[in-house]
This record gives structure tokens, C-alpha cells and sequence, in this order.
């Protein structure tokens, strides 16, 4: 499941985060988690935000990510691994997280105007068909403003478990009855931009 977790969290937050909860984890990753993204800085990361959640200098923050960049130069601490790892692990797996993470997301705010369109790829068919019927596949559906904002919700409060119920449900429905996911491999949501997506 941190697998799907890890997709979900990227797809409907903009953020390529590492929320695996492994302390040998990517660093870099983790950070972006815990901070969220920032355009002022060069690794894309607000640094003043993980450090605070983290109890640590900025400047700190800044060594480690320079080090990761590098690979020489001050590492967290085996605490401050387990600590970032734990933060990071929780911006995807509790509601408080799920929910901060979407509040400074550009994403949430695109797609909650102006809908979105979303592609599911992996092990999917329709239940009753049989087993036979159940393929690699990849499915897309368009979203007006209310579903995609009902998509983020149903993370938000649900986390993997209640996205995948709200996909059924709303593939069930737009798609085709009785549409089931076994397995996930991607998930991809594009804005809508100009004329087009992105």
C-alpha cells in the first residue's frame, strides 16, 4: 500500500515526495513531504517549513540538502532520519497531513476550478466479466470541478482506501458498471491549460 500512498501523494499534491517512512529513504524526497514546495529556493523545497516541523535550524536543513546534493557534508542524525522519515510517512498517511499537503497545493486549487482529467493505469476490468476480463490497462475519465474536488476529498479524509472506493465508485458509474482495480501501477491528473492539458 506505501506504494499507491507514495503515487496518490505526487498525483494530487504536485510534490515528488518520498512518504515511504523509510529512514534510507530519499532524503531529498522526505524533505519535500514535510516542507512542501517553495519557488524561492533552489532545491524547490521550503526549508524554513521542514526545519520548524522537524525542530532544526534552516541552516541545518540547508547542509543536509547540500550534502545529498554532494555527498559530503552533515547527514541527519540516526534521530533526525527517524524523526524526517516519521513526518514524512505522516503527511501521507494522516488526515492533518493529507489535509496540509492539499491546502498549499497548486493542484488542489487548479483542478477544484476548473476540473481535471484523470488516468488510472493497472489491473482493472469489470468485476463481473470474470477474472478473464481483468487486464494491465490504462483508463481515463474526464473530471468537472465537483468530482475532482470530491477525488481530493475522498483522499483527504480516506487516505488510499478512500480514493480507490471513490475511483470505483466513480468509474462505476462514468465508465462502466462494475468496474474494479486490482492493482495500481500510475496514476496521472492533468490540468486543464489553454486548450489542452498539462
Amino acid at each position: 500500500m506505501s506504494d499507491l500512498r507514495g503515487k496518490l501523494f505526487t498525483a494530487l499534491t504536485g510534490r515528488d515526495a518520498d512518504v515511504s517512512g523509510q529512514t534510507g529513504g530519499d532524503l531529498r524526497g522526505m524533505l519535500m513531504a514535510v516542507g512542501g514546495a517553495s519557488r524561492r529556493t533552489k532545491s524547490g523545497i521550503d526549508l524554513t517549513k521542514a526545519a520548524k516541523s522537524l525542530g532544526v535550524s534552516r541552516r541545518t536543513v540547508e547542509r543536509w540538502v547540500k550534502t545529498e546534493q554532494t555527498g559530503t557534508g552533515q547527514r541527519p542524525s540516526a534521530q533526525h532520519a527517524k524523526s524526517l522519515a516519521t513526518k514524512a510517512r505522516q503527511a501521507a498517511t494522516t488526515k492533518a497531513g493529507r489535509r496540509a499537503a492539499l491546502a498549499g497545493s497548486s493542484m488542489r486549487q487548479a483542478i477544484a476550478s476548473r476540473g481535471a482529467r484523470l488516468s488510472i493505469t493497472g489491473l482493472q476490468g469489470p468485476h463481473a466479466a470474470g477474472r478473464d476480463y481483468m487486464r494491465n490497462r490504462t483508463t481515463q475519465l474526464e473530471l468537472d470541478p465537483a468530482d475532482a474536488e470530491a477525488m481530493m476529498d475522498a483522499w483527504e479524509n480516506g487516505g488510499e482506501k478512500g480514493f480507490m472506493t471513490w475511483a470505483t465508485g466513480h468509474w462505476g458509474n462514468e465508465y462502466l458498471d462494475d468496474w474494479k482495480f486490482d492493482a495500481v501501477d500510475a496514476i496521472d491528473i492533468e490540468r486543464p491549460y489553454g486548450g489542452g492539458w498539462r
